[in-house]
């Protein structure tokens, strides 16, 4: 050590002792007479004002070091803040309890951010200037949740720098994975660019392909965003002369999404506007959980304050990028949160880049293509498909090692694996190959670079599709383990996951292998994924839309999930055994809903939750079959309806019989009393029935009326039968 190295280390000795509100808070000594006498405390020797300035400037370093090296820069900057809005919505939903009404208006609010979408290139064609405007449309997007939108009427974006709002129209829905699209309204774009202060974003397309393609760690990039969405937003330090050409770079309002998962006890900080104030608020915590939720989608649950108003919100990592979006929080629980993680954002805005819609036989509560869809139909937001699935009633773990003997599973030297308990029918796809124990084919395969494609090796009359008693090896390489969990990732081995969280975050329509041993013997399936065609519709205004028939006072609705919630029965519903079940062409399970209570039914007042099982001998299958049978098939002196109550006995029934004639003559009193405009819903008319009361009845002023009422629309076909 040197002299002026000891000497360095005696000063700092003695200042050490110098009290801390004596320093500044720059690391500077108070000048004060107190702060050092001369001639004190050392071995000798006074300290000078020399020794002093260093000892400060040395501390002022320490202090600078241990800040650099410690809690993350914050992230509640404009860079962060700027691209996040405040959605301002007016919804108003329908009713399933009483589904010819829609429910008051109601108004709510919540958080949604920009990202970059189409670059359509700024160029003008004979002088027109709607490509130059469309270009510039379909730059920017709002990412949100799809329960913020739900049912909306009008949603407006509110910046979080200063009072401008513009108006947004719901273009894509997805509501099994909880995100919605929205795009500026065409009316308000100039007022958006006048408001975020942008000139042209078109110009900008290279720079947001060049971001977010590489970074420190690897998460900088969206793996499933196409390219010409760029998601950008923080460029990283990187000074690019297109990005400064402009008022505003387009970057500088748009986010970065991630393109990996989060690490456990990562810091994050989520950005909204929550309850209790009207300004953007920032709330900061770490991951404490990568999970699964009641789908088995992926979801991440985080300590972070996550509240109404939060939703939609993006949740930033240290990198600044979105690791995911506010979604919801668990009630009664303190710093339970759980935000959407990016892999699974990205997917759906491919989805939507694509313009990949639901088919329509998955929709209308099972009537699919049977409903007459009116002009304003593709006005619509639009719905990606639903979460694929394996086509399965459950699964076993196979940690019982008795279970394993008697499957044969040890004789193979197999450690992993889940029992299929059953399966859903063979429509996942129809071909297999064979790999039996001991069997090269699956190398030859392999060495020959077929991928799987090839049909040579493959069980045609097998099908490629689980059956109950199978066991489950692997999904696309990758084994499970015997109590169903999955490495969560490669480079994250101790972290593991469900199985099934392999299927969920990808496409309907995508493919993958399964390793499966079947009756002893090891088989690869190559499989095609499906969304789920359940008889009993989950989600309002994707798969389920409120339908009825009124005839009688009794009201019948094809059962759904949201008509057993709006029930709000504390008791598990009796309708659950329906739940699973998976539909066959238009099936649908017709219930009594409720009675409206009249003289023409006394005797069944307070009927309800009862399953219709025939009228008058027919045996309707869903809603348009049970009119066509009221207004064709109905010609006796009775109207009968047999129910049955859910859990008794096929041949015990419930029977509801009123008078044909006093049927008709009180419609119009019941019709009135309970201000119901038209016995029947619009969907509930088959297009076959809508053709032949529109030949029958030429006058539109006539037949609007006559649709109102079965006794009109009984009279007009009546006239079919006496030409």
């Amino acid at each position: 050590m040197s002299d002026d190295d000891s000497s360095q280390g005696e000063v700092d000795g003695m200042l050490n002792g110098i009290p801390s509100d004596e320093i500044g808070a720059d690391g500077g000594i108070d000048n004060s007479d107190k702060a050092v006498a001369d001639g004190g405390g050392g071995s000798g020797g006074g300290v000078s004002m020399q020794m002093l300035q260093a000892h400060a400037a040395r501390k002022r370093a320490k202090i600078s070091k241990s800040n650099s090296s410690g809690r993350p820069k914050s992230l509640s900057s404009s860079s962060r803040t700027r691209p996040v809005v405040k959605l301002l919505v007016t919804s108003v939903s329908r009713s399933y309890s009483e589904p010819w009404r829609r429910r008051q208006q109601r108004e709510s609010s919540g958080t949604g951010f920009l990202i970059r979408w189409r670059d359509t290139p700024n160029t003008k064609v004979d002088g027109d200037d709607d490509n130059t405007k469309n270009g510039k449309l379909d730059s920017i997007r709002i990412v949100t949740n799809a329960h913020v939108v739900r049912n909306a009427s009008t949603v407006r974006a509110r910046a979080s720098f200063g009072p401008h709002v513009v108006s947004c129209e719901v273009e894509w829905l997805s509501l099994p994975l909880d995100l919605a699209l929205l795009k500026i309204s065409e009316g308000d774009w100039g007022d958006f660019c006048k408001g975020w202060s942008i000139d042209d974003l078109s110009s900008n397309a290279a720079l947001a392909n060049s971001e977010g393609k590489s970074g420190e760690d690897g998460k900088d990039s969206v793996s499933n965003a196409p390219s010409d969405m760029a998601v950008a937003g923080d460029n990283n330090g990187k000074n690019n002369a297109a990005a400064t050409s402009n008022k505003k770079s387009s970057n500088s309002i748009c986010i970065t999404l991630s393109s990996g998962l989060p690490k456990l006890d990562e810091n994050v900080t989520c950005v909204g506007f929550p309850q209790g104030g009207t300004q953007i608020s920032v709330t900061r915590g770490v991951v404490s959980r990568i999970d699964v939720d009641a789908h088995y989608v992926l979801r991440i649950q985080i300590d972070a304050a996550i509240n109404p108003g939060n939703s939609g919100g993006p949740v930033f990592d240290e990198q600044g990028h979105v690791v995911g979006i506010s979604s919801s929080h668990l009630r009664g629980a303190g710093n339970i949160g759980y935000i959407i993680p990016s892999k699974i954002v990205a997917m759906f805005l491919q989805m939507c880049m694509d313009g990949m819609e639901v088919k329509v036989e998955d929709r209308f509560s099972g009537l699919g293509e049977l409903v007459v869809r009116t002009d304003n139909f593709e006005e619509e937001a639009k719905h990606v498909p639903g979460i694929p699935n394996l086509k399965i009633h459950g699964s076993q773990s196979l940690e019982s090692k008795a279970l394993r003997r008697h499957l044969g599973l040890e004789a193979l030297d197999l450690s992993g694996g889940v029992r299929i308990v059953g399966a859903v029918g063979s429509t996942m796809g129809p071909e297999s190959k064979d790999v039996s124990a001991g069997s090269d084919m699956k190398q030859e395969n392999d060495s020959n670079g077929s991928n799987g494609d090839s049909t040579e090796g493959k069980i045609h009359n097998d099908g490629g599709y689980l059956k109950g008693n199978d066991v489950l090896l692997a999904i696309n390489n990758i084994p499970i383990g015997m109590d169903g969990t999955i490495q969560l990732s490669p480079t994250r081995p101790d972290e593991r996951i469900n199985f099934r969280s392999l299927v969920t975050c990808q496409r309907v329509g995508s493919k993958v292998s399964l390793d499966v041993m079947r009756d002893g013997k090891r088989r690869d399936l190559e499989v095609v994924l499906d969304m789920s065609k359940f008889l009993v519709s989950q989600y309002d205004d994707f798969d389920a839309v409120p339908l009825y028939v009124v005839v009688g006072g009794c009201v019948f609705s094809p059962l759904s999930l949201p008509l057993v919630q709006e029930k709000k029965s504390k008791s598990p519903s009796s309708f659950s055994r329906f739940y699973r079940d998976q539909r066959h062409g238009h099936e649908q399970v017709l219930v009594l809903s409720k009675v409206l209570n009249d003289d023409v039914n006394v005797g069944y007042h307070g009927w309800k939750n009862l399953v219709l099982k025939s009228v008058n001998g027919y045996e309707p299958t869903n809603i348009q079959e049970l009119v066509a049978v009221l207004v064709r098939k109905t010609n006796l002196e009775m109207i009968e309806f047999r129910c049955s109550l859910v859990g008794q006995e096929e041949d015990a029934d419930y029977v509801i019989c009123m008078s044909q004639k006093e049927v008709l003559q009180s419609e119009h009193r019941v019709l009135k009393q309970h201000m119901i405009a038209s016995w029947c819903s619009t969907d509930a008319l088959s297009k076959e029935l809508q053709e032949e009361v529109e030949k029958y009845e030429p006058s539109d002023a006539k037949r609007t009326v006559c649709w109102n009422t079965m006794k009109d629309m009984r009279a007009v076909l009546e006239r079919k039968e006496d030409s």
